[in-house]
């Protein structure tokens, strides 16, 4: 005899329940998402013994025939997808029976529904993966799901389950997800008896404020910021906290895409990036993250409870939620531009995107960060020299310059990390990046694998100023790097995140690459606490002044910051200067 032996189909469900069925919240998530599918208008939830002894979910959706209800608990029983291609399109959570045969198959599952109109109802009852039962019942008005005895028959499961507080709070929290994606309709949450949770429909522009204000509560949700932007592939709206009302906790942060809850660590990032200028500590933003792509760039199959998602496009979708929260935030912060009146009104300032990158060469140059949209040519601005006075530095951290009768405190190592960051961004765009040699090579330590990687790529890595060559099967000489190094005092570590960034990839590597060029710049800048001359603070004011975003450096932090004449009339309750 053989050692290979095929499992009984009984053994065989319960293994495959255990990729959908974690706990009493994973079931609710499932059971929630049908009867929206379903085009339900009213969801109730009724749990008891924190979902382990019953967990109820009704719904006043399109429901099913007595046909339906019997295939609902098939293996791979599906009414929405046809074909392998439908999986790309599809636009529903999921469908009836994508989870019921796995529900059943660990616990005593009911199944009770009649369509929109019918006089009688039917019912399907299945203990195990097995049907029991099935008969005529009343019409329940949509559709009725009991999971009883959850894991009944597979108590090892049980012990793995939390406190009963730790899963009632998980299934709130579907709930309260559920609330968020589909504020114009109804949720009731019992749990052992009592009201829960209830959330009324909101209908109107602000149905999404007004739905986050109950779930977040009247407090947190009173002041947070709307953030919104728009590309031809995806629609970002947000819901974020103001600067100075963050809260010590990332449990208050909700990330949405087509309706459907999900962890992405790109949109994560993108927030985080927002914040970092104002964050501290173990301080963390309020949000409510909604985002609409059109389902063909969206793999939602990465794990099977589709709680993870996948984008096509991450670098895109990484790139619009970080502009849209910044620009919030920023506006809250009444933090300027930097505009004088002497000056023509500068061009619209172009953020430098992180494209996807793509393993052609011809399709991605090396230079594979590049501004979009392409800005117009700025102005010279020969008044520059003239029309700010250099004051002096405080902390020799920050210079002081009078502007047009005004204040402007510039971040010198900010600024000049900007600066730098562009300059060398340009040279990427150009195809000729400024190179200079080493006079002993660098010896940078990696793993193998990185090495290959990193030799594979030797054309990219030149053109972007990078020269490397094998030391070893762990070990990199680099032997020249772009002439931006030249103040780098940890050369090393910026190469190390240049290679991070220039070597990887995935479309993930995007943002690493964006990170390993603002490194560069950050590295070579004139550091905080650095003297410098006044020639030389207004040489700094003057490349900051032609650089395509003045206002931060490539981290997001703020580079400057202005009070005009106006303003200081005002902090200091005068009617108003008279012009210099």
């Amino acid at each position: 005899m053989g050692s290979v032996k095929q499992l009984p189909d009984d053994v065989a469900s319960r293994i495959a329940a255990g990729e959908v069925v974690e706990r009493p919240a994973s079931i609710l998530k499932e059971l929630i998402e049908n009867a929206l599918d379903a085009g339900a208008a009213r969801i109730l939830v009724e749990s008891e013994g924190a979902g382990r002894r019953l967990l109820r979910v009704a719904d006043d959706g399109c429901g099913l025939g007595p046909e339906d209800c019997r295939a609902a608990f098939g293996r791979h029983a599906t009414s929405k997808i046809r074909s392998l291609e439908d999986l790309d399109t599809l636009a529903s959570f999921g469908f009836r029976g994508e989870a019921l045969f796995a529900i059943a198959a660990v616990s005593k599952t009911t199944l009770t529904s009649a369509p929109r109109g019918a006089k009688a109802g039917h019912r399907v009852a299945v203990e195990g993966g097995r049907v029991v039962k099935e008969a005529a019942a009343p019409a329940p008005g949509g559709t009725v799901v009991e999971v009883r005895e959850l894991f009944y028959n597979t108590p090892a499961r049980l012990k793995f389950l939390k406190s009963d507080a730790s899963e009632k709070g998980a299934l709130a929290r579907v709930v309260e997800e559920a609330a968020l994606a589909n504020p114009g309709t109804r949720f009731v949450l019992r749990s052992e008896g009592k009201e829960a949770l209830r959330f009324e429909p909101a209908e109107g522009p602000d149905a999404l404020r007004r739905r986050a204000e109950d779930v977040l509560g009247a407090d947190k949700a009173a002041g947070l910021l709307w953030a919104e932007a728009k590309n031809p592939t995806l629609s970002v709206r947000a819901l974020v906290s103001p600067p100075d009302a963050l809260v010590g906790s990332r449990a208050l942060q909700f990330v949405l895409v087509n309706r459907r809850p999900v962890s992405n660590r790109q949109v994560q990032q993108a927030l985080y990036r927002a914040y970092e200028p104002f964050r501290h500590g173990t301080r963390h933003p309020a949000a409510v993250v909604l985002l609409e792509t059109p389902p063909e760039l969206l793999d939602v199959n990465v794990h099977p409870t589709k709680r993870e998602v996948r984008f096509r496009e991450e670098s895109v979708v990484f790139d619009t939620v970080a502009r849209a929260v910044s620009k919030a935030l920023l506006a809250a912060k009444g933090i300027p531009t930097l505009t004088f009146s002497r000056a023509p009104a500068p061009a619209p300032v172009p953020v430098y995107s992180r494209p996807a990158p793509t393993e052609s060469r011809t399709a991605e140059p090396a230079h594979s960060l590049k501004p979009e949209p392409k800005a117009a040519p700025q102005p010279q601005r020969p008044w520059f020299d003239e029309g700010a006075r250099y004051l002096g530095q405080i902390e020799r951290a920050y210079l002081l310059f009078e502007v047009d009768g005004g204040l402007l405190v510039v971040d010198q190592h900010a600024a000049q990390e900007r600066i730098l960051f562009e300059k060398y961004m340009a040279e990427l765009e150009s195809g000729k990046v400024a190179v200079q040699s080493l006079m002993l090579p660098l010896a940078v330590a990696l793993p193998a694998s990185a090495v290959t990687a990193a030799l594979g790529r030797k054309e990219r890595l030149a053109d972007a100023g990078f020269a490397v060559e094998a030391f070893g099967k762990t070990t990199l000489h680099v032997t020249s790097v772009p002439a931006v190094f030249a103040k780098a005092g940890q050369v090393e570590e910026a190469v190390h995140r240049a290679l991070d960034g220039l070597t990887a990839p995935s479309a993930a590597a995007a943002d690493a690459r964006y990170d390993a060029t603002a490194t560069i710049a950050c590295k070579a800048a004139v550091k905080a606490h650095d003297p410098l001359s006044g020639q030389e603070a207004l040489a700094l004011l003057k490349e900051l002044r032609s650089c395509r975003d003045a206002t931060a450096c490539p981290h997001g932090r703020p580079s400057m910051v202005s009070l005009d004449r106006t303003e200081l009339a005002r902090r200091f309750k005068r009617p108003g200067a008279p012009p210099i």
